[in-house]
C-alpha cells in the first residue's frame, strides 16, 4: 500500500481543528510518538502522520521488540515494513512514501494507545512529551534541569515540524 493523499488539518465535529497527539504502541512503554491523526476519530488500527525522526524512532522500538515486524527506509526516504506471518496469519509488507513535508502515514499493523500517565515512562520521555504538547505556548525549556531542557525542546522541535505546511481551515 503507497500512501500519496493530499495533507489537510482535521476538524472535529464541533469545528475544532486538531492538532498533535502523543501515541505509543498499545501495552508498552515506547515514544511518545508525536503524531497528527488523519481524522477526528480515529481507532487504535488508525494511520496518522509521523516526521521522518519519529518514524525511525518507531522502527528502533519495533525492532527492539521483535514483533514480527521490521522495516527498512530506502534512498528516496520511502519506508517498507514487512511482517511475519506469525504476526497476523498471512505476513507482508506495507509502503509508505513520504508526503511533500517528509511525514509519513502510518498504521494498521499494531494497536496505537494514547501515551499518558498511564504508559511507564522516564523523566526525558515526560519532559519530551511536555515540549510536544506546548509546541505554541511560550518555550519553557529554561525552567527544566538540564538534560531534560534538551529532549522537551526536542518534543517542541518534532510538533513544529509534524504542523508545518498544513492547509489553515
Amino acid at each position: 500500500m503507497t500512501t500519496t493523499a493530499p495533507v489537510t488539518v482535521p476538524i472535529d465535529t464541533d469545528g475544532t481543528r486538531l492538532s498533535i497527539q502523543l501515541f505509543t504502541v498499545e501495552g508498552s512503554g515506547y515514544g511518545p510518538y508525536v503524531a497528527l491523526p488523519r481524522s477526528s476519530v480515529w481507532t487504535p488500527y488508525s494511520a496518522h502522520l509521523f516526521t521522518r525522526a519519529t518514524a525511525e524512532m518507531i522502527v528502533r522500538d519495533m525492532e527492539r521488540d521483535d514483533c514480527g515486524i521490521s522495516a527498512t527506509f530506502a534512498e528516496d526516504g520511502t519506508l517498507t515494513f514487512t511482517w511475519t506471518e506469525e504476526h497476523d496469519g498471512d505476513g507482508g509488507t506495507q509502503t509508505v512514501k513520504p508526503d511533500a513535508h517528509g511525514r509519513y502515514e502510518i498504521g494498521g499493523l499494531w494497536s496505537w494507545d494514547e501515551w499518558g500517565d498511564h504508559v511507564p515512562h522516564t523523566a526525558g520521555q515526560a519532559a519530551f512529551a511536555q515540549g510536544a504538547t506546548e509546541y505554541r505556548q511560550v518555550d519553557a525549556a529554561a525552567s527544566l534541569p538540564l538534560l531534560l531542557d534538551g529532549l522537551y525542546s526536542r518534543g517542541r522541535e518534532e510538533s513544529h515540524l509534524l504542523t508545518l505546511g498544513l492547509e489553515r481551515s
